[in-house]
């Protein structure tokens, strides 16, 4: 019986339409007039909106140009990264990188191969061609 109630004022509580305040045996509200519950219901719901445009505002003027940024930083920096990286292969030229015995390890394959999910063919070494 209590998980109903409890229901009840939940639904009461969070729904969009007003209900009507309870009355006493007279048709008198018990915490006020009328006019008082929905006074103070209007103002929750200018409290809300202003609250609400907050927020929206904060998002458009603060958030997205910082996410903006940071996404042109980072492009830069994976740029830099990357011509440093062509940089050493054209300096290396085509002398293969040491093999060390802890790296690339594999006591079996995994389900799709022996290469591992994030396989990057210009980057990592490809398993599948590697002696056992």
């Amino acid at each position: 019986m209590s998980f109903a109630l409890r229901r009840l004022a939940q639904r009461r509580l969070y729904s969009s339409t007003p209900v009507a305040p309870p009355t006493g045996g007279s048709g008198v509200a018990a915490a006020g007039t009328p006019n008082e519950w929905v006074a103070k219901r209007n103002a929750v719901q200018a409290h809300a909106a202003q609250t609400a445009g907050m927020w929206k505002k904060i998002f458009f003027y603060v958030c997205a140009p910082g996410l903006v940024v940071a996404a042109v930083y980072t492009k830069r920096v994976e740029d830099e990264h990357h011509a440093h990286m062509e940089h050493l292969k054209h300096e290396r030229g085509d002398e293969p990188l040491p093999e060390y015995s802890y790296m690339n390890k594999r006591q079996k394959p995994f389900p799709w191969g022996m290469n591992t999910l994030f396989f990057n063919p210009e980057v990592n070494k490809d398993m599948s061609q590697a002696s056992a």
